[in-house]
């Protein structure tokens, strides 16, 4: 079974990232599918080694909203409130591990409202047979009871066959060693049909064709959430209510994303920018029309350099990735070094340079002469700049900038975007 499960999941193209068979020293095997990075686990154990499985996941953080656990196989009902003394959780742990796990079973009994053969509806039915049990009960129970219409109907089969072929050959003739009579009550079974308790019964290859039960374990018990059905295949899903909103992806899907700075930071810093490219454009004009009033050359150079440096913060918010890095537009990234510190040099220098200019004069007794020339203002910002290219060259010769792409912390999200699931496989 575990082998054909395997193949068919293979076919619906699932990829199996991990299949582990566990032992005795259960906490390295449990340990690898945390390793593994999987999150939906296919479990094919018996309920004892169940409750020891969850119990270690719980312990190795592999169980809740992100993980998906899958049990293939028959339990009996309420097998977790069974106690283990080898198990070291608590009651409450295990049922916090159990907690939206789904489980596969075979259907008791059809939901159908459909008269079944015997003229009961399955709902009928169990009324009357609760009604004559007398003791605890098989979960079987309607299957024994549609084998027995089964049987009847193969004979019903047979009888008519031989009575069509063969007058001198009768059900008292029956031989077990002849393989005559193995193929007549074979292909009885292949053409058996009718409405059962347990669904439609019928037989393909041997096999009887039935329904599943699909279970998830919600609130300390376990809630039907769907049925199967082989025949038809049909599968009708209740609404699930996943924890987040939505079922746990296979695995932790890395997502590269070009960090850049937000929309509102560099909204409100550009238009910071803006203004001051207008002003500047303003002040400018201001200069010019009443230059006899104040010093031009340095005026000027305040307001034409503000513009170009507004203009750089607004670039320097552009996204650079790793196609950026490898182009030539990583000399654009050297430019603006440049373009920010003399420029802010040269704006604050010629500022610095005329108030101090201002400052002499109102400080000195003979207001009839001139104390700075203007060429010394000029100097000052002349002085200024060259620390500023000092400063720069040795940083680009000692410390120069270099191309890389950095990874940043990384940050969970959600995603419904679903490629090819991946699923590992526990057994024992």
């Amino acid at each position: 079974t575990h082998n054909k499960m395997l193949t068919d999941l293979d076919k619906e193209k699932i990829e199996i990232a991990l299949t582990q068979s566990v032992s005795e020293e259960i906490t390295p095997d449990i340990q690898k599918f945390k390793e593994s990075d999987v999150r939906i686990i296919l479990g094919n154990f018996n309920e004892e080694w169940a409750r020891y499985i969850f119990c270690q996941a719980y312990k190795l953080g592999i169980t809740g909203r992100k993980y998906q656990w899958i049990l293939a196989g028959e339990y009996r009902e309420r097998w977790w409130n069974k106690k283990d003394a080898s198990m070291n959780c608590t009651h409450s742990e295990l049922m916090t591990a159990l907690e939206g796990y789904i489980a596969t079973d075979v259907l008791p009994l059809s939901t159908s409202h459909k008269i079944t053969v015997s003229g009961m509806t399955a709902y009928e039915y169990h009324g009357a047979y609760d009604e004559r049990r007398k003791h605890e009960y098989s979960k079987y129970h309607g299957y024994a009871y549609d084998g027995i219409w089964t049987i009847a109907f193969a004979i019903q089969y047979v009888n008519l066959k031989l009575s069509a072929k063969n007058r001198s050959l009768s059900l008292l003739d029956f031989d077990y060693r002849n393989p005559f009579w193995a193929d007549l009550f074979r292909e009885a079974l292949n053409h058996t049909f009718f409405v059962g308790v347990t669904g439609n019964v019928t037989f393909e290859g041997n096999e009887r064709k039935g329904s599943i039960l699909v279970k998830r374990f919600e609130g300390g018990k376990e809630v039907n959430i769907g049925e199967y059905h082989s025949m038809t295949g049909e599968l009708h899903l209740k609404p699930i209510n996943w924890p987040g909103g939505a079922p746990p992806v296979d695995r932790t899907r890395k997502k590269i994303v070009a960090s850049r700075v937000s929309l509102t930071l560099f909204i409100v810093i550009s238009v910071f920018a803006v203004i001051g490219i207008i002003l500047a454009l303003v002040f400018l004009t201001m200069n010019i029309r009443y230059r006899k009033q104040s010093f031009t050359l340095l005026g000027g150079l305040i307001v034409v350099v503000k513009p170009l440096t507004a203009i750089e913060v607004i670039n320097e918010s552009e996204k650079c990735d790793e196609k950026c890095v490898k182009c030539g537009r990583i000399t654009r990234i050297h430019a603006r070094a440049w373009v920010l510190m003399t420029g802010f040099t040269l704006a604050f220098g010629s500022m610095f340079s005329k108030t101090w200019r201002v400052h002499a004069i109102f400080t000195n007794i003979k207001l009839n002469k001139k104390v700075i020339k203007d060429y010394k203002l000029f100097m000052v910002v002349g002085i200024l700049v060259f620390i500023d290219v000092v400063t720069l060259t040795t940083w680009q010769i000692v410390d120069p900038f270099y191309r890389d792409v950095s990874l940043g912390s990384a940050e969970v999200y959600v995603s419904l975007n679903r490629p090819t699931p991946k699923a590992a496989c526990v057994d024992h």
